[in-house]
């Protein structure tokens, strides 16, 4: 599964998201990830290649996902939103306690091997009312 993390600038939340997600995906984690700013000035930039490329996408907040909604409206579907405010340093040990167990979430809806309930669609994990795990899971539309 390809997953992309979103924040404004890529230099705080959505790297450490994205760096976080590979350590605790493991050597044996066959998931892809990268992650992107919505902002100008982003470190590195969204694009449709990397929308098209994700099968699911995590913004930190409410207003990426209408960022998305607003430019790639058929993207927005695979929007789930962390809820991860704009407070922290790129190294702040606080950024990393406010990711990790939204990423073990995730990962856990991205790998059926990990949760017998899981369905294995992208799309129906992002979307399914199942226990949230504190991730707050937006159907874009």
């Amino acid at each position: 599964m390809n997953v992309l993390f979103v924040c404004t600038e890529n230099v705080a939340r959505s790297r450490a998201a994205e760096a976080l997600f590979r350590e605790l995906q493991g050597r044996a984690g066959g998931h892809n990830v990268r992650s992107v700013g919505t902002a100008s000035h982003a470190a590195r930039r969204l694009t449709t290649r990397d929308l098209a490329w994700a099968h699911v996408v995590a913004a930190m907040e409410p207003r990426h996902l209408d960022v998305i909604r607003q430019h790639w409206p058929h993207h927005a579907e695979k929007v789930m939103v962390l809820d991860v405010r704009d407070l922290f340093l790129p190294d702040e040990v606080d950024l990393r306690e406010a990711l990790e167990s939204k990423i073990r979430a995730l990962l856990e809806r991205c790998d059926p091997r990990l949760r017998a309930d899981v369905p294995a669609s992208p799309l129906a994990t992002v979307n399914s009312p199942r226990q949230s795990g504190g991730l707050r899971c937006i159907r874009g539309a």
